[in-house]
């Protein structure tokens, strides 16, 4: 067999052998049901082992599973996915510069809607405002959807939003503390930053061709494993929930609240989502600043609008913002 064909008869395997209820499976029955030899299942079971998977087997060649590795593999990741779309082609990787460059360059080359770039670590992970996103190895959850939304332009910030939800509905099944969004695209435990969201849009004579909507999840960080200069301001979900998060299950868990609520927004826009909008953000009614490149806008927060704009009340009036820092205004 070449490469691909024991790749592919691994990934058979795998499926047959952890299908519930377990049993013990011995080597020449699956070398007679793939029509192979018992050296080439031998083959499979040991380039399982090596990716992570474990196995009971003993001397008579007879095997049963026992369980998988939390490594975001494409096999992994679709195992149990009940999406429809979401997620259903996903391209892994082990490092990438950024999964955002590569989900870019698939959209480019039409892949299909729903797909998802996912990396075990960034090497130029990046945030917004032109900042990074540090993605260590097998701590976090870095991942790219490529959507191709029927919706104006004008309205694709929105997503930003919708995604922020989607990352606290999820989240918040995890920890028993404060989950909040910071508009436009921060997600926090307790105040602190655990996921953040980096949104692209390709777009031409008034028409959404893409979107990418990039994804960084602070999973099973310690708080050695952030930088100085994030280390107060950062936290992680297995951190605030005191024990070490599956984050295979959790991307899941994620991939399926981000379906439903994608479709709410196709349909409906933000509009479909304001109740739970105004749940989680933690600036709806606050006093903030509002840093756009130096130029600095005080007022309160009413709304953010369909569009995803933050709607504020200064002493001008009402104005609307689809971009800026936002920083809290504590009372004294």
């Amino acid at each position: 067999m070449d490469s691909a064909a024991l790749k592919a008869l691994s990934e058979h395997v795998l499926a047959d052998i952890r299908t519930p209820p377990l049993r013990t499976f011995r080597r020449e029955e699956l070398a007679e049901e793939y029509a192979c030899e018992p050296s080439d299942i031998l083959f499979a079971i040991d380039s399982l082992r090596e990716a992570g998977y474990k196995f009971d087997a003993d001397s008579k060649g007879r095997y049963k599973f026992i369980s998988a590795p939390d490594l975001l593999l494409a096999t992994e990741i679709l195992y149990g996915l009940t999406t429809e779309f979401i997620g259903r082609r996903i391209y892994a990787y082990q490092s990438v510069q950024s999964t955002n460059i590569i989900a870019t360059q698939l959209a480019e080359a039409k892949a299909p809607n729903g797909a998802v770039v996912v990396a075990e670590s960034q090497t130029k992970g990046r945030g917004r405002l032109g900042r990074s996103w540090h993605s260590p190895e097998k701590k976090g959850i870095y991942l790219s959807i490529i959507l191709y939304p029927d919706i104006d332009p004008p309205a694709a910030p929105g997503l930003s939003v919708m995604t922020a939800v989607s990352l606290a509905e999820t989240i918040t099944g995890y920890v028993a503390k404060d989950v909040n969004i910071k508009w436009p695209n921060d997600c926090l435990i307790d105040g602190r930053k655990t996921a953040g969201i980096l949104t692209e849009l390709s777009a031409e004579r008034g028409k959404t061709g893409y979107v990418i909507v990039g994804v960084g999840i602070n999973v099973n960080h310690a708080r050695r494993d952030f930088p100085a200069e994030i280390i107060k301001s950062a936290t992680s979900v297995g951190r605030e929930a005191k024990k070490n998060i599956r984050r295979v299950e959790l991307l899941q868990k994620f991939l399926t609240q981000f379906e439903k609520d994608y479709r709410r927004f196709c349909k409906g826009g933000l509009k479909a989502l304001q109740k739970k909008i105004v749940a989680y953000s933690n600036l709806i009614g606050r006093q903030v600043r509002l840093d756009m490149s130096g130029r600095t806008i005080s007022g309160t927060v009413t709304d953010i609008d369909d569009y995803g704009n933050l709607v504020l009340i200064t002493p001008a009036g009402p104005r609307r913002f689809n971009a800026g820092e936002v920083t809290v205004v504590k009372s004294k």
